[in-house]
């Protein structure tokens, strides 16, 4: 029968093990980050560290597949039909900075080259998650769509590139800021190909 409380602990060790790491990427690069440095800052022997993970690449997944599924959350909140289609970009645009904000292992990814299949990932869920809805809501023509994806790939490009600089600048400017000129970018450059 399974202890309630050893498995309480089991998830806080868990997580205090992902935040280790995560608090260590803002110091080096997370591929030179060891078990005995995550131990140190846990204060979990490693062979505590290896009852959670087979090592550090088994962590480094796990941490991808949460962010990604934090992503898709945040995913949620962008439903096109909007009638405040300005006000749904912001708070889009606001809530996805400050999640980059609180990781160091996003923000080193997205400043590193490094971290190119990891952004790659994460730009294929958004095209598929908004591909997914531009399909179940329309019936327009091949050439229509192809376009649609076109211009979708130009938008997330330009998304990553400006989350990149500010990644490489340390993410010194606000979050608010940097989602005000995601959503003027956004809504100047691309709102007369998008239906609202």
């Amino acid at each position: 029968m399974n202890n309630p409380s050893k498995d309480i602990r089991y998830a806080q060790t868990e997580e205090d093990l992902l935040t280790a790491f995560d608090l260590l990427c803002r110091e080096k690069d997370p591929a030179k980050i060891t078990v005995a440095e995550i131990s140190k800052k846990t204060g979990v022997t490693r062979s505590t560290f290896y009852n959670h993970y087979q090592d550090m690449l088994q962590l480094i997944e796990t941490l991808e597949n949460r962010i990604l599924n934090d992503l898709r959350g945040v995913l949620v909140m962008l439903q096109p039909g909007s009638e405040q289609p300005e006000k749904l970009t912001r708070t889009y645009f606001s809530a996805l900075c400050r999640y980059v904000k609180k990781s160091g292992f996003l923000i080193r990814q997205l400043k590193t080259l490094e971290g190119a299949e990891f952004v790659g990932r994460a730009m294929s869920l958004l095209h598929e998650y908004v591909r997914e809805f531009a399909d179940s809501e329309t019936t327009e023509t091949p050439a229509r769509v192809q376009f649609q994806s076109y211009l979708l790939s130009y938008t997330i490009g330009g998304l990553f590139g400006i989350l990149h600089k500010w990644a490489s600048e340390e993410c010194n400017d606000s979050p608010e800021a940097v989602a005000s000129l995601l959503t003027r970018f956004y809504l100047n450059g691309v709102s007369s190909f998008i239906v609202f």
